[in-house]
């Protein structure tokens, strides 16, 4: 019971003192300058436009060896061919002659695994076109199916192959 007494005066001289400090109204910007604050300074103006400039860029040799190097080797993805044929190497050679003129805009590659040759079409990155590709092609390439594969990557459009 004490306590209250004791609260109570603390919460009234606060509530006093909080009274008697400054106290700011809200004023309405009327369109001039502050008296109080001091005017700020306006940017200094230049008389004439921007000049263009000059970069100078200063690049190791070593740096410009990596870059060449870097640009030059391949970078192969993982990704999906469509395998067409698995067999002796004429055939596997006449297959894929046949299939590159039938199909100018898909790549052919022929590859050994002992004692076969197999020739797999295509660079394709996911499965669906993989599938897509391979009802395409089912009609003349019987038993073909998709195989994932280290596939080259695409060349960008206006670049040298």
């Amino acid at each position: 019971m004490r306590l209250l007494p004791l609260l109570t005066l603390l919460v009234l001289c606060n509530t006093g003192m909080a009274q008697q400090g400054d106290t700011r109204l809200f004023t309405p910007w009327n369109g001039q300058a502050d008296s109080t604050k001091p005017a700020a300074k306006a940017p200094a103006q230049q008389d004439s436009l921007p000049q263009p400039g000059k970069v100078n860029v200063a690049e190791s040799t070593q740096i410009k060896a990596l870059m060449a190097d870097y640009a030059a080797r391949r970078r192969p993805l993982d990704g999906y061919r469509i395998q067409i044929f698995l067999g002796d190497r004429a055939q596997a050679e006449t297959i894929r002659r046949s299939f590159l003129v039938q199909h100018a805009d898909i790549p052919a590659y022929l590859s050994y695994l002992a004692p076969n040759f197999r020739v797999r079409v295509g660079d394709l990155r996911d499965r669906v076109e993989a599938e897509n590709l391979r009802e395409t092609l089912r009609g003349e390439f019987p038993g073909l199916y998709v195989v994932p594969d280290q596939i080259e990557p695409p060349r960008l459009p206006g670049t040298a192959q």
